[in-house]
C-alpha cells in the first residue's frame, strides 16, 4: 500500500486546519455540502423528558420537564413551539395525550395516575409534530413503574381493582448479532466482530460461546462483558463458512450462522489511543487492480471534524492518528467512501472531551428537623469552568423510597449517546459512572453493535431528505390528506374548515401534490369544535378525507411484567396513600368537594349554540324522510317540500330562491355561508335537520337575511348526536382542537407563614419538585423549600440544558430528622 493521504480537519465554519495539497476534492466538498444542507432544510430536533421519578403508584402525580433542542449543537428554543407527551400503558396503548406550549424550548407537565390504571411498565413517548417526519425511533421514550394499589383510600368509593397482565413465559432462544467492525467480512483481513445478545424484553442477556469453521474447527472463542455485549477476533478464509455456537445462561446451546466473508472490500479499524483516534484500513482488491482512491470522513451530529484522501492498494494496513480534542462530545461517525464515492465502512466511537456542564449544589446546611427551610445554591459552569446560564428542573427525593438507580437515562446520556443511536440502549447510564477501561470498553462495545440512526448516506449525497407532510408548529395546527375513490392522492381539492361557536367562519385550502392541506395559526388558548369538509368536482366524486390524528404507533416489544413481591413497593405504596388522602384535601390541584344531603331536583336544557333565532317557519328532519340518503344534496332534499321554495339546476350545482324574497342566506351549524356551491357539497346524510326562515322571521340576520335563511344543522355539528347506526361521510370529518394543557402545581407547603399544625405533611418519594429554575449569567440560581415529617436522607437532582446547548446533571444529599 502507498501510504499517501492528503488530509483535511475542518471545524466550525469549515475553518481549514490543515493544509491540502492542492485544493479540496470535490466530493470532500459534496460531504460537507450535503450534510449542511441536510441539518439546514430538515431541522432535526431532540426531545428529552425529565421526571420527579422513575416510580409511581396509582392516585399521584407524574411531575416532568420536557425539553427540545436542535439535534446538532443541542441549543434550546427550536422553531417547533408545541410538544406533545403520551402515555402508553404496558400494553403499549396510549392512555394519556398533553400536548404543551414550549417556551425557550421547554415546557413542565404532569399525568394523573388514575387509580383504575393497570400495574405494570408505562412508556413516555414524546415528540414534536416536526419530528413525525422520522421514524419514532428518534422520539425520546422512557419506562417508568406503576405500582397499584390495591385498599381504596379513604372518602374515595372502592372500584374494582385492575388486573395485572399474565407474565409471558421465557423466550427459549435468544436473540444473538454478530457484526463485523466497519461492517464487512473480508477474506484473509482479520475483523474484530461485535456481538450482542438479548432476550424476549429486549434487555441484555450473558452468553458464551465459540465460533467454528465448516470442518467444525475451533476458530475463536467469546464470553459477553457487559449486558450481553462483547468481541472477538476473527480472520476469515476464502471459501470458508463459520459458525458461533453460542451457549445461553440456561446451558441450551444454538447456532448461529456468521456472514459469509467477500472476496473483495475493505476494513475499518477504529482504536481510542489516550488522546487520540487511531484509524486502521485495510484493503483486499481484484488481482491487477488499479490502487483505490479512498475517502475518510468523521463527523459528530454533521459537524465534519476530520476529512481525508487517498490511494490505497492491496496488502499491508495504512493507520493515522486523529487528535480527540478536535471533536465535540457524542457520538463520532466514521465513514470509509470508496473510489465510485460509495460509503464502504462506517464505525461509531464516543468522545468525551466536552462531557457537559458542572453542577453544584449546595444546601445551606447537612441536616434539618422537621418542617424547616432548606435553602438551595445552584452553581452551574461548562466545561471550561466559566458561568453558565441555563435551565433546570430539580427534583428532591427520598433515598429510602426512590433508591438511586445509576444507568438510568439522564439529559447527558440522552443527548451525548442515545439519541443518536439506533434502537434501545439499556443502563445508558453506566457508560457516564467513570473513566475506567471496562466502561470506556463496554462502551466501545455498545457502538460496535448499534447503528448511526439520523440519516444514510446514499440518499443524503442525493439530496434526497425524504418527505415531510407533518407541519413544523409554532401554533396549533390542524392537517391531513384527501383521497379519491380509488384511494389516491387528490391534489388541487378544496378543503373547507368550519369553526363552531363564537367567532365563527370559514377558511378554505388546497391540497398539494401528494393531496395533503394544513390549516394553522390556532392560539391553543380555547377548545375549538371543527367541521373539515372536501368538496366534489369534475375528475373527483366521492372523495374521502383522512385527518392527521393522534399518534397511536407503537413498539411490537413485549414489556417486561413488575414483580409484585419487589422490596420497594409495599413501603412506597404505605407511603404513597398517606400523602395522597393528605393532597386530595389540601393540595391546590383537589378537586374533589365532599357534599351534605343534596337533592337533585333536574337542570334546564342548554340551548344549541347553533340557533340565534327562536322558532322557525319550517323544519325539515332527514330522519323523517323515508330514502333520504339517495338525494345527490340537502338542496335537492328540499325541492317540493318547503311552500314557496324554488329549487333549480343540476344535481351538483343546484341554485334556490323564496319566492317574493330572492337567494336566501346559507346558514350551516350557526356559521353564515356566502358560498353555496359549499351547500351543494354537504351530502344528506350527514344533515340532521334543516330549517327556513321567512320575511320577518329571518330580520334577526339583518340585510343578510332578507332573502330568507336556509339553516342546515348537521349531525357532526352536534356534539351529542349518535353515529352507533349512522356512519358519517366520508368527506367530512370533525375535529376538536384541543387547547394547551394547563399544568398542576406541585403541592408544597410554605411553614414560614402558616406551620398548618393540625394538617400532616407525608411528603417522601417527592419532597419537592420545581421544573422552573433558570441560572442567571453568573451561573447561579437560589432554591427554597421545607422539609416535612418523614425523617430520612434526601437526594436532590438537578438537571437541564445551557443556553449554548450544553447538557447537566447534578446531585447531593440531605438528613431530614
Amino acid at each position: 500500500m502507498r501510504r499517501h493521504l492528503i488530509i483535511c480537519v475542518l471545524l466550525g465554519l469549515g475553518l481549514l486546519l490543515a493544509a491540502f495539497q492542492g485544493p479540496p476534492d470535490t466530493f470532500i466538498q459534496q460531504v460537507m455540502r450535503q450534510l449542511t444542507r441536510f441539518y439546514a432544510s430538515t431541522y432535526p430536533e431532540k426531545t428529552y423528558v425529565q421526571f420527579d421519578k422513575d416510580t409511581y403508584a396509582v392516585g399521584e402525580i407524574m411531575w416532568f420537564k420536557a425539553y427540545v433542542v436542535e439535534a446538532d449543537a443541542h441549543r434550546p428554543d427550536t422553531l417547533s413551539r408545541v410538544l406533545y407527551v403520551d402515555l402508553l400503558a404496558p400494553n403499549q396503548k396510549v392512555v394519556q395525550q398533553r400536548m404543551l406550549e414550549l417556551k425557550n424550548g421547554t415546557a413542565p407537565g404532569d399525568f394523573q395516575l388514575s387509580d383504575t390504571l393497570t400495574q405494570g411498565t408505562y412508556t413516555v413517548r414524546a415528540y414534536t409534530s416536526w419530528m413525525r417526519n422520522s421514524s419514532p425511533n428518534y422520539f425520546f421514550s422512557r419506562s417508568v413503574t406503576v405500582w397499584a394499589n390495591t385498599d381504596a383510600l379513604p372518602n374515595k368509593p372502592r372500584r374494582r381493582a385492575a388486573t395485572t397482565p399474565v407474565a409471558q413465559p421465557e423466550s427459549k432462544w435468544l436473540d444473538v448479532q454478530f457484526f463485523p467492525e466497519g461492517g464487512q467480512f473480508v477474506a484473509g483481513l482479520a475483523s474484530i466482530v461485535g456481538f450482542k445478545a438479548t432476550d424476549m424484553y429486549g434487555a441484555g442477556a450473558n452468553i458464551q460461546g465459540i465460533v467454528q469453521d465448516e470442518t467444525g474447527k475451533q476458530v475463536a472463542q467469546f464470553s459477553s462483558e457487559h449486558l450481553g455485549m462483547g468481541r472477538f477476533q476473527l480472520q476469515p478464509e476464502a471459501g470458508k463458512r463459520y459458525t458461533a455456537i453460542v451457549r445461553q445462561p440456561d446451558g441450551q446451546r444454538i447456532r448461529h450462522e456468521l456472514p459469509t466473508a467477500q472476496s473483495t472490500g475493505f476494513t475499518m479499524r477504529v482504536l481510542q489511543l489516550g488522546s487520540s483516534y487511531q484509524v486502521a484500513i485495510q484493503c483486499k482488491l481484484p488481482p491487477n487492480a488499479p490502487a483505490e482512491r479512498v475517502t475518510l470522513v468523521g463527523h459528530v451530529r454533521g459537524q465534519v471534524v476530520y476529512a481525508g484522501q487517498g490511494e490505497v492498494t492491496g496488502g499491508g494496513t495504512f493507520s493515522t492518528n486523529i487528535p480527540k480534542e478536535r471533536f465535540p462530545g457524542g457520538v463520532v461517525h466514521f465513514t470509509l467512501f470508496d473510489g465510485q464515492q460509495v460509503a464502504r465502512c462506517e464505525r461509531l466511537a464516543f468522545t468525551n472531551t466536552n462531557p457537559g456542564l458542572r453542577i453544584s449544589l449546595q444546601p445551606d446546611k447537612p441536616t434539618y428537623g422537621s418542617r424547616e427551610k432548606v435553602t438551595l445554591r445552584v452553581g452551574v459552569t461548562d466545561e471550561a469552568g466559566q458561568p453558565a446560564a441555563g435551565q433546570f428542573a430539580l427534583a428532591v427525593n427520598s433515598t429510602a423510597l426512590v433508591p438511586l438507580d445509576s444507568g438510568a437515562t439522564d439529559i447527558r446520556t440522552y443527548l451525548l449517546l442515545t439519541s443518536d443511536l439506533h434502537g434501545r440502549v439499556e443502563q445508558p447510564g453506566f457508560y457516564f459512572r467513570n473513566q475506567l477501561p471496562e466502561t470506556r470498553q463496554a462502551l466501545d462495545n455498545l457502538l460496535l453493535t448499534q447503528g448511526w440512526r439520523r440519516f444514510a448516506w446514499k440518499p443524503l449525497l442525493a439530496g434526497k431528505f425524504g418527505d415531510y407532510p407533518y407541519p413544523l408548529e409554532q401554533l396549533l395546527s390542524l392537517s391531513g390528506q384527501v383521497f379519491n375513490n380509488k384511494q389516491v392522492p387528490a391534489a388541487g381539492a378544496t378543503v373547507s374548515l368550519f369553526r363552531f361557536g363564537s367567532g365563527s367562519d370559514i377558511t378554505e385550502a388546497t391540497t398539494d401534490s401528494a393531496g395533503r392541506f394544513l390549516f394553522a395559526g390556532f392560539s391553543g388558548r380555547d377548545s375549538a369544535r371543527m367541521l373539515v369538509q372536501v368538496r366534489g368536482r369534475k375528475g373527483l366524486r366521492n372523495p374521502t378525507i383522512k385527518l392527521d390524528r393522534r399518534l397511536v404507533e407503537t413498539s411490537k416489544t413485549p414489556v417486561r411484567p413488575l414483580p409484585d413481591t419487589a422490596p420497594t413497593k409495599a413501603p412506597y405504596l404505605a407511603s404513597s396513600r398517606r400523602q395522597q388522602v393528605v393532597e386530595r384535601q389540601y393540595s391546590p390541584n383537589a378537586k374533589t368537594i365532599m357534599l351534605g344531603n343534596v337533592t337533585v331536583k333536574g337542570r334546564a336544557l342548554q340551548p344549541d349554540s347553533r340557533r340565534i333565532y327562536g322558532q322557525a317557519d319550517v323544519v325539515v328532519k332527514t330522519k323523517d324522510i323515508p330514502a333520504a340518503s339517495s338525494y345527490v344534496n340537502v338542496l335537492q332534499l328540499l325541492q317540493g317540500r318547503v311552500a314557496g321554495l324554488t329549487v333549480t339546476g343540476n344535481p351538483f350545482d343546484m341554485q334556490v330562491q323564496i319566492r317574493g324574497q330572492g337567494t336566501p342566506l346559507f346558514v350551516v351549524d350557526g356559521i353564515p355561508m356566502s358560498d353555496a356551491s359549499i351547500v351543494n357539497s354537504i351530502p344528506v346524510t350527514d344533515v340532521e335537520s334543516v330549517e327556513v326562515l321567512k320575511g320577518t322571521s329571518a330580520a334577526i340576520y339583518g340585510s343578510r337575511g332578507g332573502g330568507g335563511v336556509i339553516a342546515i344543522f348537521t349531525k357532526r355539528g352536534n356534539p351529542d348526536y349518535d353515529y352507533s347506526n349512522d356512519p358519517p361521510s366520508p368527506n367530512m370529518q370533525t375535529y376538536l382542537m384541543p387547547r394547551y394543557y394547563q399544568v398542576r402545581e406541585f403541592y408544597a407547603p410554605a411553614y414560614a407563614t402558616n406551620r398548618n399544625a393540625n394538617v400532616p405533611d407525608f411528603r417522601s418519594a417527592t419532597l419537592y419538585w420545581n421544573p422552573n429554575i433558570r441560572t442567571d449569567a453568573s451561573g447561579q440560581a437560589t432554591v427554597s423549600f421545607y422539609t416535612s415529617d418523614e425523617a430520612g436522607t434526601y437526594r436532590l437532582t438537578l438537571e437541564g440544558v445551557s443556553a449554548a446547548g450544553s447538557p447537566g446533571h447534578g446531585t447531593t444529599q440531605f438528613q431530614s430528622r
